[in-house]
């Protein structure tokens, strides 16, 4: 059976070094409770944004970031974008995609799967 993407991915992503999902992560969320919104890439937050730096491809601007350490998720709430986010508690399981760790300390691309559950993320603070 073919995997369904959340939304449409390029060629050879995710990556051949992604690995099925597994295990609890950490995701800043808008909603409390999260909502699907709060699973959205910067591909479809930013259709039209030109993104650019090292390790930065389609594939990556079509991945969820997550965060393996709470404490990673908390230094991000100290940016200005982040003023008003809460931190989700979202555990993965292989039906909802593929992840990859990336770029800094604890990060994690996740490439979204339309069988992930929403609801089961838990806004922890």
């Amino acid at each position: 059976m073919e995997t369904e993407w959340f939304e449409i991915l390029p060629d050879l992503c995710p990556p051949e070094d992604a690995m099925v999902c597994n295990g609890a992560y950490y995701r800043i969320a808008n909603g409390n409770p999260a909502k699907s919104e709060d699973f959205f890439s910067q591909r479809i937050l930013q259709p039209d944004k030109i993104f650019q730096g090292e390790g930065i491809d389609e594939c990556v601007i079509r991945a969820i970031s997550l965060f393996s350490r709470k404490e990673e998720a908390e230094k991000r709430l100290k940016l200005p974008k982040f003023k008003n986010a809460k931190i989700a508690l979202v555990t993965l399981e292989s039906k909802d995609g593929m992840i990859k760790k990336t770029f800094g300390n604890a990060h994690y691309s996740w490439w979204r799967t339309t069988k992930f559950d929403v609801s089961q993320s838990k806004v922890i603070e």
